[in-house]
């Protein structure tokens, strides 16, 4: 980010493109089904199981993930290899640049047919609709329980021998936080960016405050849960004198 900052910022942006695109195609997925079996919660679980495509995507083609940076930049500042002031510079840009993503492609989205005003009962504004109306205790815990999950997927992909082992670990891990309906910011950027240029009519909940709330106590909670649960606590553990390393 210092030596050449505006390759750090397209690899930053390029995180929330890759992972905005996952989740429009995860959400397409999860509502046909719905629309097959509906009420049953099989959208849900689709949608769980491909949204994982993102973070992949982002491992593997060496993107900017604000979430990921959490835990390393964290891990860094305790194991005293960055300054605190550094790590959370890294985190803060990282999180506007993905953003940037989110919204570019969100926007985008909304002018092909599959986003083309898409409705109320879409599986896109239903998981909005339920993200917006959770109270600031929720968004905290969820936050944090969203982003240690994630870090154990990041982790687990960088102790995967080929692309076909990191595949596996991340989708698979991945499905546990979005199934349990856990909150990540970057997600979040990306179904509401969809849902912003997509929906007709606006969906209630979708209230600047509202919004403001979501985005502001879920990336707190991710940085406690990526950061300070995983980060901190791996730095932690490899401060002290045994020969095992993690």
């Amino acid at each position: 980010m210092e030596n050449d900052f505006w390759r750090y910022a397209v690899r930053s942006v390029l995180a929330g493109v890759y992972l905005t695109l996952g989740t429009a195609f995860a959400v397409v997925a999860g509502h046909a089904v719905e629309q097959v079996a509906p009420g049953v919660g099989l959208g849900a679980i689709v949608f769980a199981l491909f949204f994982g495509l993102g973070l992949y995507s982002i491992i593997i083609l060496g993107a900017e993930l604000a979430t990921g940076n959490m835990m390393y930049m964290i891990y860094g500042a305790v194991q005293k290899a960055v300054t605190w002031n550094k790590a959370f510079q890294v985190i803060v840009v990282s999180t506007l640049l993905n953003l940037v993503g989110c919204v570019l492609i969100g926007f985008l989205m909304s002018q092909a047919t599959s986003f083309m005003d898409i409705g109320p009962d879409h599986l896109a504004a239903t998981l909005s609709e339920g993200k917006l109306n959770k109270d600031i205790i929720q968004l905290l815990i969820e936050g944090s329980l969203a982003n240690f999950v994630v870090n154990m997927a990041v982790l687990g992909a960088v102790f995967a021998k080929d692309h076909a082992g990191k595949f596996l670990t991340v989708v698979f891990i991945i499905a546990v936080f979005v199934g349990l309906g856990l909150e990540h910011i970057i997600a979040n950027f990306s179904l509401m960016s969809l849902v912003l240029f997509s929906a007709d009519p606006m969906i209630e909940s979708m209230t600047a405050g509202n919004v403001a709330i979501n985005w502001i106590f879920v990336w707190i909670g991710n940085v406690i849960g990526g950061g300070f649960l995983m980060g901190g606590v791996y730095a932690w553990l490899n401060r002290g004198d045994d020969v095992y390393r993690d």
